[in-house]
């Protein structure tokens, strides 16, 4: 075992790999019986995992949820109102979606988010990634991690009373509230790029973009008809820009530069400018679809369908032809939805314009488009872009819908939790939320490989007296410092989430639970406020961007170095200890901090934002006289 813990430190292989190497060592070693050494891979909590993995694949691949969020974000006007508006709708989701696919789909929306309102992006990634992990303890579906405890527990206390869905919610919704009141406080300070920058609350400068054209169409009696620009969603957008409107019917000009008020009619054409991703953000936009009528003649099933950038080749033969006479989409069962060229913006009908050298293409057409014309002489470079499978509005209410009636079957009571992850993952799959394949897909192996290993270690542990040895110095050592039950607590804590940056949070929790269970019967502890604490421990990954797979997932976009997860984490850590033991120890009294917690937050929130107004005071003060605005607060007058 010591093997294993020193061969993940190095990272000398996955550590699903690693932890089934243990196993097979240890059952070679008559450790323990072979049944006790596989019973992981039948274990309840986890094969509801794999059945959540799948619910959550077939909601995402509706392609609403990334609208929704962008739409919630709005324009804030600080860096205190910003991370508000990113935490609480995150963490919400993330209590009942696993937390991977959510930042996964906010990390393009906040680098766009982050430079339309003039934020640093280092302000908002972390606390991304910590949201999410923030939001997953506070129901039982929340993260994996819970369900592994509960998994382990049910073996282990085979007539223990099951844990609810919202039994966890006493102890993880103040938890939440206290990290969101840590962030909240100390970001301006712990984190890079404390200070707002100039940014654009409009839709983006075109200047700084790529500049695609794309007509997009009002579909008629869709969800943007009759509707004005802002509340069909279409100002503002982050790496985009609208501008021009060409009217239904209309013979004259199209209209430039329109304003938020203009009301949308069946089938306007509306012309965007932006980046590729940019353009990608438009197919989840609901009520709206490409002008170029060739998609619908796409043999290809929507699920299947993504986009592509091609470069036209300096010999290609589509040189000179326009896109209508090189018969496009016949020859590459491809439809070009917009095009990009050096020499300056093309605002004209897809099939009109005249295909040059160097012009890049945007397709919407099938993966198979790379393999089979990467080298062919049309192109000088073949490229796809990630996650641009159109979304399935139409799918929206079945794939929530499941979701719903699947909690709801749990929490009355009428079904197991994994008979109702079963039956939900069979419902995406006949209704079409997600194929057979994207369903196979969205099963993290790894993870659950990881997972039904560490089961099999920790009944190694149990049955070999290593876990009982343990808890017995955890209780003495207690006793010893006369710290007693606390003591007990924050010692189980403090070796799970160190454990949780050596082997991953689910399979710390897995090993950590027979030494917790044991600590807790020889101290007197509730095995159920063990279990709680055991989850909360196994979810605090803050000051490694390795700890957990959203922080890793945010490092890179959000411009961090190691140090900014050990400054700003490590306290924080401290911090969410303190809480999660008092929390826990509350037990009955557990509205006390419920009360503490909303309370925090509502005067951190009051008085960031009248620090935040005292800086704009001051600047105004401060700013030198110009020809168009008086000096000082004569210029807000």
């Amino acid at each position: 075992m010591f093997c294993c813990f020193v061969a993940l430190m190095k990272n000398v292989a996955g550590p699903d790999v690693l932890m089934l190497g243990s196993l097979a060592m240890m059952l070679a070693a008559n450790i323990m019986d072979i049944p006790d050494g596989l019973k992981g891979f039948s274990n309840k909590g986890l094969l509801t995992v794999a059945c959540l993995f799948v619910v959550a694949a077939g909601i995402s691949n509706t392609g609403a949820l990334d609208y929704y969020m962008s739409k919630l974000l709005g324009t804030p006007k600080t860096v205190a109102s910003a991370q508000v508006r990113l935490m609480v709708p995150v963490a919400f989701v993330s209590a009942f979606l696993n937390n991977t696919p959510v930042v996964a789909i906010m990390i393009p929306i906040l680098q766009k988010w982050s430079k339309k309102c003039g934020i640093s992006p280092s302000q908002l990634f972390i606390p991304l990634s910590f949201a999410s992990i923030l939001g997953g303890t506070c129901t039982l579906i929340g993260t994996s991690t819970n369900l592994v405890v509960e998994g382990m527990m049910r073996e282990r206390y085979p007539d223990a009373r099951p844990i609810g869905m919202f039994d966890l919610s006493m102890y993880g919704v103040p938890v939440a509230l206290s990290g969101f009141a840590y962030i909240l406080i100390f970001s301006p300070f712990l984190l890079p790029g404390g200070k707002r920058t100039g940014g654009d609350a409009g839709g983006g400068d075109i200047r700084a973009m790529t500049d695609f054209t794309c007509p997009m169409r009002v579909i008629p009696g869709g969800a943007a008809d009759g509707k004005t620009l802002v509340l069909a969603g279409l100002r503002g957008l982050p790496g985009l820009f609208l501008t021009a409107i060409h009217q239904t019917g209309a013979e004259s000009e199209a209209m430039t530069a329109p304003g938020p008020d203009y009301v949308l009619s069946g089938g306007d054409v509306l012309w965007f400018a932006g980046d590729a991703a940019g353009i990608q953000s438009l197919r989840r936009i609901p009520g709206i679809l490409a002008e170029n009528k060739q998609v619908d003649k796409l043999k290809l099933h929507k699920t299947a369908r993504r986009l592509i950038q091609a470069v036209v080749a300096v010999q290609s033969p589509l040189i000179g032809n326009t896109v209508r006479d090189a018969r496009f989409r016949t020859q590459f069962d491809a439809v070009i939805i917009a095009v990009q060229r050096s020499g300056g913006r093309i605002q004209a009908k897809i099939g009109d314009i005249v295909l040059q050298a160097g012009d890049v293409l945007l397709l919407d057409t099938g993966s198979s488009f790379l393999k089979l014309y990467k080298s062919d002489p049309a192109f000088a470079l073949v490229s796809e872009i990630e996650n641009s499978a159109p979304p399935q509005f139409e799918k929206l209410l079945p794939a929530c819908g499941t979701a719903v009636v699947m909690i709801i079957t749990f929490v009355v009571g009428a079904l197991d939790l994994f008979v109702a992850a079963l039956l939900a993952s069979g419902v995406m799959l006949a209704t079409g939320c997600l194929t057979q394949n994207a369903a196979r897909k969205s099963v993290k192996w790894e993870v659950i490989t990881t997972i039904a290993a560490a089961f099999g270690i920790s009944a190694a542990m149990e049955q070999s007296g290593v876990a009982g040895e343990i808890a017995k110095t955890l209780v003495e050592g207690a006793s010893g410092t006369g710290s007693g039950t606390p003591g007990v607590l924050i010692a189980v804590y403090i070796a799970t989430f160190f454990l949780c940056n050596v082997v991953g949070n689910n399979a710390a929790a897995a090993l950590m639970y027979p030494i917790a269970a044991g600590a807790a019967e020889g101290q007197g502890v509730d095995r159920d406020q063990m279990s709680f604490l055991l989850m909360l421990a196994a979810s605090a990954s803050f000051m490694s961007p390795f700890g957990y797979q959203t922080n890793l997932m945010v490092y890179g976009p959000g411009g961090y170095v190691f140090n900014d997860f050990l400054r700003f984490g490590l306290p924080m850590q401290i911090w969410q200890m303190v809480v999660s033991v008092g929390v826990v120890l509350l037990k009955d009294l557990w509205w006390v901090g419920w009360i503490a917690a909303f309370g925090a937050v509502g005067i951190i929130l009051v008085v960031r934002q009248i620090s935040a107004n005292i800086g704009r005071v001051r600047e105004c003060i401060e700013a030198p006289e110009s020809p168009k605005q008086g000096k000082g607060l004569a210029g807000m007058v």
